[in-house]
């Protein structure tokens, strides 16, 4: 049977089975590539809310943002993901107090230069707005709280105020952010080290736990730096023991944002960054025991580059992203964002993209959700991807050789819950269009995809995904999903179009 004999033949069983089939030619002369799927060998359960946001601590200054009458902000968290986790924390989280009552001052403060001039306040009304701006969406919480300026009575004051406000919302506190950079944020001497930051870290977690003996906590909420995760995996867990439910990392794929080897194309391509990154966590997580979390992540650091994490391609960076992660052993992702101001804050001032651009954006480069509350709110390209790679949670990722794919080439499998259906996340994050044959080890009654799209790998606008975009009401409704055709009784055959991505659904 020749090829265009081949192709008719499966299109039409496939019709017979139900459904149109819209089908995309391979490049002409080319292979398809082809990966086995392992349908009995689980590689991991994915967390209902593995897909996550961070935002700024001080964004907590202003009670009326997470909070339930913010709708537009509601619906594009409920968009992103139906369960997911929310961390608070940042730079700023050095630079607030809690204001458990209208008489309390603010700490004696000598700020740096490079410092927000003032700490925020946070209340408990902020809290209380919290909690149901994390009902209404569904949604649970990282509390992170000041390690760099505050005292561990004042902590542990607010760590018991969020325990009983957030309740089962919260997953658990975190004490400090980035301790490794507290000498470069001005925070601490130039004797600081790991050894050093333990002893304060573990002052103020026993002052919580004397409080509050139930309080769930992790740390260290910083980069993957091998000595202080080590440190962290073996101290903190000997220490505190059960009180101690994780770790957690922070990553930023490049940066600074001026410089000019920052680019969408090597963001497209790194792999060894990451890849440190991830064996670090993975030494980590086996000597603690523990779950580890990526609380922090974005394309670049320093408020993001335009040009490139602003783009449609920072979507395809981002969904693939967060499903190597699992498939890595990390328990989620938080992609970090927020308005201009809030990161602005956090860098002393000012945003190194705004050089690049040679204008003041009034959101940072890297936020996943642009808008106020007084403009509303928007889905950057990157919130597409996330939400892609979101569609796999409360799944199980299986196990397939898609690893011998080309390296701009990605896939994950994952079982549904109903056991007769499984999902693949298909990324092409090159420059050419790649045909893919699919092996299951099923036998498929049907296999459809729904597509992630752009423009052009660096538009700015015009991501869709199903064919449709997040409208007015910050929701989306796929309008379009392609029937893929078969090729054999647990195959079936996609192309993915150069930079595109795709969510396949397999039916037995």
């Amino acid at each position: 049977m020749n090829r265009r004999t081949f192709l008719s033949t499966t299109s039409k069983t496939l019709i017979a089975a139900g459904g149109a089939v819209s089908l995309h030619s391979f490049a002409a002369g080319s292979e398809p590539l082809s990966f086995k799927i392992d349908p009995d060998h689980r590689v991991a359960n994915i967390p209902n809310d593995m897909m996550g946001l961070s935002y700024e601590s001080t964004q907590l200054g202003d009670p009326s943002y997470f909070a339930p009458a913010n709708t537009s902000l509601v619906e594009l968290f409920r968009t992103l993901s139906p369960g997911g986790n929310l961390r608070l924390g940042g730079n700023t989280s050095e630079f607030t107090y809690f204001k458990s009552t209208p008489g309390v001052s603010a700490p004696a403060w000598s700020p740096k230069p490079t410092q927000p001039q003032e700490l925020t306040p946070i209340t408990p009304d902020a809290l209380r707005n919290l909690r149901a701006f994390l009902d209404r969406t569904g949604w649970n919480c990282i509390y992170g709280l000041n390690l760099g300026t505050a005292t561990p009575e004042r902590v542990a004051e607010e760590a018991a105020a969020a325990i009983e406000i957030l309740g089962p919302k919260l997953v658990y506190l975190q004490i400090g952010n980035e301790p490794n950079n507290y000498i470069r944020y001005k925070l601490r001497s130039d004797t600081w080290n790991e050894h050093a930051y333990l002893t304060e870290w573990l002052a103020f977690a026993r002052a919580i736990l004397k409080r509050t003996p139930d309080a769930r906590l992790a740390g260290p909420d910083m980069g993957a730096e091998s000595a202080w995760m080590q440190a962290f995996a073996k101290e903190a867990v000997a220490q505190l023991g059960p009180s101690l439910v994780a770790m957690s990392d922070h990553f930023y794929a490049a940066g600074p944002p001026t410089r000019p080897d920052v680019t969408l194309a090597s963001l497209l391509t790194e792999t060894r960054k990451i890849g440190h990154e991830m064996d670090v966590m993975r030494g980590a997580g086996a000597l603690s025991k523990l779950p580890y979390r990526m609380t922090e992540v974005n394309s670049c650091y320093l408020g993001g580059k335009p040009g490139m994490s602003d783009t449609f391609g920072s979507a395809l960076w981002a969904g693939d992203l967060s499903l190597k992660l699992i498939a890595n052993g990390f328990s989620g992702v938080n992609f970090h964002g927020g308005s201009g101001k809030q990161i602005r804050a956090s860098l002393g001032g000012t945003l190194p993209g705004d050089i690049v651009s040679r204008a003041a954006a009034s959101d940072s480069y890297y936020t996943p959700i642009a808008g106020s509350q007084e403009s509303g709110f928007t889905a950057r390209p990157i919130f597409y991807g996330m939400m892609l790679a979101a569609r796999l949670a409360g799944q199980v990722l299986l196990d397939s050789d898609s690893s011998r794919l080309r390296p701009e080439i990605a896939a994950y499998p994952a079982l549904c819950p109903n056991n007769r259906e499984m999902r693949i996340a298909l990324f092409n994050k090159g420059q050419e269009e790649c045909g893919l044959v699919v092996s299951t080890g099923k036998h498929l009654r049907r296999a459809t995809a729904l597509r992630l799209a752009g423009p052009a790998v660096n538009a700015l606008s015009g991501t869709t995904l199903g064919g449709a975009t997040v409208g007015a009401e910050n929701k989306l409704t796929p309008v379009h999903e392609d029937a893929l055709p078969g090729a054999g009784k647990d195959a079936f055959r996609i192309t993915l179009p150069a930079y595109s991505a795709a969510l396949v659904t397999a039916t037995w």
